[in-house]
C-alpha cells in the first residue's frame, strides 16, 4: 500500500455519497507498500479501505481482482470484501483514476516472524488455492518467468550504470544469467490455478496471534500454484533479510501440506521457483528504487535484500540436477 494520489476531506466525503456506508469521520493515508494509493476510512457505519489504482495496474484487470475477492469472501476466506455502491457497482473513478472500497480487516502485520507464523501462512495459502479451484476467471502473470526478460530490459535501458554499480556491480548481468538458466528449466506443466503472488508479511494480518486476513490481491493471477509458495518462502523464511531459516521454510511447507499436499515434482522445483521469485522482486525493486516519484507518500523497498536472496537460491539451485528432468 502507498499514497501517490493525495485526497482531502471534501473529495472523500463527496465520493462516499455514491455508497451506503455512512458519512466520513476521518481518513489516513497508508504508506506501506509501493503500488497503489490507499486510505483507511472511518465512517458513521464503520471502517473501510479506499484504493486508487495507479499507472502499473491495467484497468482491464480490475474485474479479475474484484471477482476473486468476492469469490473468496463468499467462501469465508480471510480477505477483503469489495463494497458495492448504491447502484451495485464495485468499480468507481476518483481523481480520474479507478477506485474501489473494501471492508476493513481487524489485525495488523507482524515484523517479527515466528516458525508458528510460517505454518499458519502456508496453511492459508493452500486453503486459498483450494477455495479458488472453481474460480473460472484467468489472468496472465506478467511478472512470472515470461515477464522477467522485459523487466531486465526496462532496468537496462532506464537505470544509469553508476546507480547500478552503487547498488551492486554487474547486478543486471547476474540477473540475466539467472534468467537464462531458469527459463531453460522452467516447469511449465506443474499444477496451475489462482495465486495471490504477493503474500508478504505486510499483506498478512494477525489478531490475538491468529491469522485474521490476507490483503492486497492486486498482483493476483493464474500461474503455477507452488510459485505462490516460492514467493512466500522469499518473504517469510529469511532472518535479517539475508539469513535463510530452514525451520521457517519447513514450517511454511508443512503448513501448506496440511491443506494441500505438494507433489514430488512441485517440491523438486520449489528451489528453482524460489530463485525466479527472488529475481522478480529484485527487478521491480531496482526499477522502483530509481523511478518512484519524489512527491509520492511511499517508501520504496531497498533492492539489496533481494540481491542476497537471489544469491542464496542460485547456490541452492546449482546443487540440483535439473538437466535430467527439464522435460516438465
Amino acid at each position: 500500500m502507498a499514497v501517490y494520489t493525495n485526497l482531502n476531506d471534501v473529495q472523500i466525503s463527496d465520493f462516499l455519497k455514491l455508497y451506503r456506508i455512512g458519512k466520513l469521520i476521518s481518513f489516513t493515508g497508508i504508506t506501506e507498500g509501493i503500488e497503489n494509493s490507499n486510505f483507511h476510512l472511518k465512517t458513521t457505519n464503520g471502517e473501510f479501505i479506499l484504493t486508487i489504482f495507479e499507472k502499473r495496474v491495467n484497468k482491464k484487470d480490475l474485474p479479475f481482482f474484484i471477482n476473486v475477492m468476492k469469490h473468496l469472501s463468499k467462501k469465508k476466506f480471510f480477505c477483503p470484501r469489495p463494497i458495492s455502491d448504491a447502484k451495485d457497482n464495485y468499480l468507481q473513478e476518483l481523481r480520474g483514476k479507478p477506485a474501489i472500497i473494501v471492508n476493513y480487516l481487524q489485525g495488523k502485520s507482524k515484523t517479527r516472524i515466528t516458525i508458528e507464523d510460517c505454518y499458519k501462512v502456508g496453511s492459508k495459502i493452500a486453503l486459498m488455492h483450494i477455495k479458488t479451484k472453481d474460480f473460472s476467471s484467468e489472468r496472465e502473470n506478467s511478472l512470472s518467468i515470461n515477464g522477467c526478460q522485459n523487466l531486465i530490459k526496462k532496468c537496462n535501458v532506464s537505470i544509469p550504470n553508476d546507480i547500478l554499480n552503487k547498488i551492486e556491480p554487474n547486478i543486471l548481468k547476474e540477473i540475466q544469467n539467472s534468467f537464462n538458466y531458469c527459463v531453460k528449466f522452467w516447469p511449465y506443466n506443474l499444477p496451475k490455478g489462482f495465486i495471490h503472488a504477493d503474500i508478504f508479511p505486510d499483506n498478512v494480518f494477525f489478531h490475538e496471534n491468529k491469522l485474521s486476513g490476507i490483503i492486497d490481491f492486486y498482483f493476483s493471477c493464474t500461474d503455477i500454484l507452488s510459485y505462490d509458495l516460492a514467493i512466500a518462502i522469499n518473504a517469510w523464511c529469511f532472518d535479517q533479510e539475508k539469513i535463510f531459516n530452514q525451520k521457517k521454510y519447513q514450517s511454511l511447507v508443512d503448513g501448506y501440506n496440511s491443506q494441500r499436499r505438494l507433489s514430488s515434482d512441485e517440491i523438486f522445483y520449489l528451489p528453482l521457483l524460489s530463485k525466479v521469485a527472488s529475481m522478480r522482486f529484485l527487478l521491480t525493486r531496482l526499477y522502483d528504487w530509481v523511478h518512484t516519484p519524489k512527491d509520492a507518500d511511499v517508501l520504496p523497498k531497498n533492492p539489496a535484500e533481494y540481491i542476497n536472496k537471489l544469491k542464496h537460491f542460485r547456490e541452492v539451485v546449482e546443487k540440483i540436477n535439473y538437466h535430467e528432468t527439464y522435460q516438465l
